[in-house]
């Protein structure tokens, strides 16, 4: 890999494995027994008061590295690396280590564009992601709904961000295009029966104007942020509390 590559995903908090000292690799989080154990471990570094809680903020972190990266390298590059699940480890400090001879950098070359962004995001959810919470559900009993919100969160997140820069036309069509791709994909792309994540991606006007998500992330069960941050800030549980404190003001004048 090219050191600019290596410098942009750095960003992300990904490194190559001699980088970081690896706490679990991501093919023994798919072990039921093992991941169960790393839940465990994880609860009490980040203070959690219970599994579920946990497996939402890991299952948010690991969208931001896996999934923002690489959605991020299609549009900034019309590249994306092929991280697969063997190839990829967790630190002590929650970054991603990969084995760089496993990991090629996949480029558009003479394929159709369409095709190759088919293949690619194919293959990072319905091989990696999809497996990943499947097993956080699976060994925490967090809802599915909660988990796959957390992915389009980050989407949506990764691509407000990048339409925030000063953009020329043909990243901003590749953007608008990946991401009306992914809303109007089969549950195939993902192996499940239905796409998960259509009801959660929002982008541009509408993320401005409706901005709150459907379900809740469980953040606020945490242990009060350092910086007195209780809620997210699309949070839907002090969304609703604002709404109604605003109804009972209206009603007493």
């Amino acid at each position: 890999m090219s050191s600019i590559v290596m410098n942009e995903l750095k960003t992300f908090d990904i490194h190559v494995e001699h980088e970081r000292v690896t706490e679990i690799e991501i093919i023994d989080l798919l072990n039921e027994e093992k991941c169960l154990s790393f839940l465990r471990t994880q609860m009490i570094e980040i203070k959690a008061p219970s599994l579920s809680v946990t497996a939402s903020m890991l299952s948010k972190r690991y969208a931001y590295l896996v999934v923002s990266s690489t959605l991020y390298s299609m549009v900034e590059f019309n590249c994306a690396l092929h991280l697969p699940v063997k190839a990829c480890a967790l630190s002590k400090e929650r970054t991603l280590c990969i084995q760089a001879g496993m990991c090629k950098w996949q480029e558009v070359k003479s394929m159709e564009r369409e095709t190759w962004r088919e293949n690619v995001l194919r293959t990072l959810f319905s091989s990696h992601i999809t497996p990943v919470l499947n097993i956080l559900k699976k060994t925490s009993g967090v809802s599915s709904s909660i988990l796959w919100e957390n992915v389009a969160i980050r989407i949506n997140s990764i691509y407000r961000k990048t339409l925030a820069k000063e953009m020329d036309s043909v990243k901003m069509e590749r953007l608008n295009s990946d991401f009306h791709f992914l809303e109007n994909a089969s549950g195939d792309l993902f192996n499940l029966k239905e796409n998960p994540l259509k009801q959660y991606l929002k982008i541009g006007e509408e993320l401005i104007i409706n901005p709150c998500r459907k379900t809740c992330c469980l953040y606020y069960k945490l242990e009060k942020d350092v910086k007195g941050i209780s809620h997210c800030g699309n949070c839907p549980i002090k969304n609703k509390k604002i709404k109604a404190r605003i109804h009972t003001m209206n009603e007493i004048k």
